[in-house]
């Protein structure tokens, strides 16, 4: 290598070694409640982060670190000296915390402009803070504004007190003193699970409460961070817990009412609303003892003693409400329409969504194939479309009146169809055939013809768990 070239690689390991190294400044560790800042009362939990030097100071040079609008009230500055305090000042007073360092720091000054607090602190004669040392940097709760805990910042800048230039100019020297997260939690833990005996459709043949054949149970998991700072622990906490399903038959109407039960003694449960479109039912928690919390299990048992249970699948939501007492906090959504769980026919079902029958120069049929080795019993119900005065007709499940053969092809024609339901003239329909078998066994060709020729007439997706 000539001269020339060993000058170049000399220079950039020189330009590398001298790479300025910056201090990093980390969040604060302990994280408060988000709930409890908005509605807890009086000032939030002190808090602190720490600053790890990346560059060495010495005496004479100078700190500063510049507060976020969320800090408020700094008017002096308390040091902890070589002590390993934990607390250091009081409130308006800014504490700095180095432990076992050996380094001191004076405080120079403190002032505030438009709300932005700037501290300035000097490396007093002694030992330099080396590379790598640390300081705590702690503001007491009556120093924060809880409104602002996203402006709780603190910056960290450094400078020779010799010449001026500024020393750590680049990297993470930002940290967060109020870092927040939600305290509440919710889970499912128990999905309903109910399979549907295929006829009268009254009782679950698995899954459910084995106690009782028409019942299922849904348990929910509250979780309630008390261990938050500033967290929410007043009497007010209530959570409202909504589970989103097809509740028009026998869940809830004329039936025994859900049971509701909660493993917290102090836990008021309400009754149980039911939407006006059938849709879901909603109720509420309460806890009612101071810094108790409002975790617990919830357990929702739904009796059909009454009628058919309908299929459907479930979902479940929670959103907490802190303080109830207060009208402008926010609710904080624990479990965005979780999947509950699901009630399910013991058949394979498939609907026709639109059958016309009756109809001049129309004829409609529905054409099974059965590739299984046995007959298969079929319950066929239907509706008719709205008519003009908003009526329509509901036929209620029948047997079909005949087995579907094994291994072949079955037609039911628009006729057996009327007369199975008594149909005068013409009717539009919607055909619900149950049938006793898996879904890979039986399915399903619908269409209709006329002068023009043969129409497929699409069915729903078959579903089924046989």
């Amino acid at each position: 290598m000539n001269l020339f070239k060993k000058a170049l690689v000399a220079s950039a390991i020189t330009a590398v070694c001298a790479t300025s190294q910056a201090a990093d400044l980390t969040d604060a560790v302990t994280k408060h409640s988000a709930q409890g800042l908005e509605v807890a009362a009086g000032a939030a939990a002190t808090s602190s982060l720490r600053v790890i030097v990346r560059e060495q100071l010495e005496a004479g040079d100078q700190i500063t670190l510049v507060f976020g609008k969320g800090v408020t009230g700094i008017a002096s500055v308390a040091v902890d000296g070589n002590g390993d305090a934990t607390t250091t000042g009081a409130d308006t007073q800014l504490g700095l915390v180095y432990g076992s360092g050996t380094y001191k720091l004076r405080p120079v000054s403190v002032t505030t402009t438009s709300g932005v607090t700037t501290v300035i602190v000097e490396v007093a004669t002694g030992d330099p803070v080396t590379k790598d040392s640390s300081f705590e940097v702690q503001v007491r709760g009556a120093d924060f504004d809880k409104t602002k805990a996203s402006e709780t910042t603190v910056t960290y800048s450094a400078k020779s007190g010799l010449t001026g230039d500024a020393k750590d100019t680049t990297g993470d020297n930002t940290g967060l003193l109020i870092v927040t997260a939600d305290q509440y939690t919710a889970s499912v833990k128990t999905k309903l699970n109910g399979v549907i005996e295929r006829e009268a459709q009254k009782t679950f043949i698995s899954g459910g409460n084995a106690a009782n054949s028409d019942d299922d149970s849904l348990v929910i998991t509250l979780g309630d961070d008390q261990t938050l700072a500033s967290a929410a622990n007043d009497t007010l906490v209530q959570a409202t817990v909504t589970v989103a399903g097809d509740f028009s038959a026998a869940t809830l109407t004329g039936g025994t009412a859900p049971v509701l039960t909660s493993d917290s003694a102090d836990d008021v449960i309400g009754a149980v609303a039911v939407a006006a479109d059938k849709k879901s039912i909603s109720f509420t928690v309460t806890d009612t003892a101071v810094a108790d919390g409002i975790a617990g299990e919830l357990t929702l048992v739904l009796d059909n003693d009454a009628g058919v249970i309908k299929a459907s699948e479930f979902t479940a939501s929670v959103s907490v409400d802190a303080d109830t007492g207060s009208a402008t906090n926010t609710k904080q959504l624990a479990m965005d329409t979780d999947a509950a769980g699901e009630w399910e026919v013991d058949a394979t079902i498939i609907t026709i969504p639109y059958l016309p029958v009756g109809y001049e120069g129309t004829s409609s049929s529905v054409h099974f194939s059965n590739t299984s080795s046995s007959a298969v019993d079929v319950i066929v119900s239907a509706v008719t479309t709205v008519d003009s005065e908003g009526a329509s007709v509901t036929y209620p499940a029948m047997d079909l009146g005949m087995d579907l053969p094994a291994n072949s092809v079955t037609k039911v024609s628009q006729g057996m169809l009327k007369t199975l339901f008594g149909i005068e003239g013409s009717a539009k329909l919607s055909v619900t055939f149950n049938v006793d078998a898996d879904n890979k066994d039986v399915t399903a060709y619908a269409f209709t013809t006329d002068d023009s020729g043969r129409t497929e007439i699409s069915n729903t997706a078959q579903k089924g768990i046989k």
